[in-house]
């Protein structure tokens, strides 16, 4: 999938006359727009930039006026939409009726059920480096240091006052520090912060939450920076190989150790479930794939799920949790499936 960063980049082929990706894109950029507006910290920077969008051309108007319609006439809630058309005729519709099914479903669940991941939009613009859904990256840094960049994730640079910087706005990354001494290499994760000579760690960010797991070396983790970088870190722990820890709004939880395979199983392609409940595997399985799963049917939120499934295999990771769990699929297009 290619990286998507916000920006228009011209007319492409299909328009919003026949449903076509430049109308499923700009719809899309209305709908990170949509959320962005309505956080706290929304700037006026931005609100400039949403303007100079929303008057770019009458399509991005278009865009805009279809979604907040679509958001003000979505009452009913998924089910309700998903047992309606299963006691429906059968039929086939048209490709952009398709699309704008799985839109409506991914918009209505989005403001309902707590599926908005953050304002991508924001993030990819003031970041140097974005993977999308489903891809990842490995880039190599001035230093020699590498980077491995999981799915959905987005970094920026910025070295100075003597430290090696790294960003997390969003998703997860695997670091090989190249040693230096004299340059700390410091990875900000948000509600939490990592500090290292040089060493292999990978830090993650999620919503509010912080999580670093060193896989080899010493990595001093804090979850409030102290603004000397010399200085050692209020409210800190150091992690060894096969440890993490946490950071959020009310400090740090850790070290606990933690399984490599597990925690790093990503790198290979794969992911690894053990004994955890299906939601949190839906949840794990959204951040890597393309597209949404949702499902349906909360009595089969707690079910258990073990097993090792390949990340570029999404079939058949649903075709097993079909067997294994008894739920049902319904693939809506190839970037929506409902579970039930």
């Amino acid at each position: 999938m290619d990286q998507q960063d916000g920006q228009c980049s011209g007319p492409v082929e299909g328009g919003p006359e026949d449903g076509g990706p430049d109308e499923d894109r700009l719809f899309s950029e209305a709908n990170a727009w949509h959320f962005r507006l309505q956080s706290d910290d929304v700037r006026p920077a931005e609100r400039a930039a949403f303007a100079e969008w929303l008057a770019r051309s009458p399509a991005q108007s278009r865009a805009w006026t279809d979604l907040q319609t679509l958001l003000h006439d979505l009452k009913e809630p998924a089910r309700a939409a998903y047992a309606e058309s299963r006691v429906a005729p059968p039929r086939r519709p048209a490709a952009a009726g398709i699309r704008r099914l799985a839109a409506a479903l991914t918009i209505l669940l989005a403001v309902g059920g707590g599926i908005w991941h953050g304002p991508t939009l924001y993030q990819n613009a003031v970041a140097d480096q974005v993977t999308a859904t489903g891809q990842r990256r490995t880039l190599t840094l001035a230093d020699g240091s590498t980077v491995e960049m999981n799915g959905d994730t987005a970094l920026a640079f910025d070295d100075r006052d003597g430290e090696r910087r790294v960003r997390i706005l969003r998703g997860e990354a695997w670091f090989h520090v190249t040693r230096d001494p004299d340059r700390p290499f410091v990875v900000d994760g948000g509600a939490g912060a990592a500090r290292v000579l040089g060493t292999q760690f990978s830090v993650r960010r999620e919503s509010d939450r912080t999580t670093v797991t060193v896989g080899e070396g010493l990595v001093e983790v804090a979850a409030h920076r102290n603004a000397d970088g010399n200085a050692p870190w209020p409210d800190s722990v150091r992690l060894r190989p096969g440890e993490s820890a946490e950071a959020d709004a009310n400090g740090l939880t850790g070290p606990r150790a933690v399984d490599p395979a597990v925690a790093f199983a990503w790198r290979q392609g794969q992911i690894v479930f053990r004994q955890q409940p299906l939601a949190s595997v839906i949840a794990a399985l959204n951040r890597q794939w393309p597209g949404r799963v949702v499902l349906l049917n909360d009595e089969a939120a707690e079910r258990i799920v073990s097993g090792v499934f390949a990340l570029d295999r999404p079939d058949a990771v649903i075709d097993a949790l079909e067997r294994g769990l008894g739920v049902r699929a319904t693939r809506v297009t190839p970037y929506l499936t409902l579970l039930r």
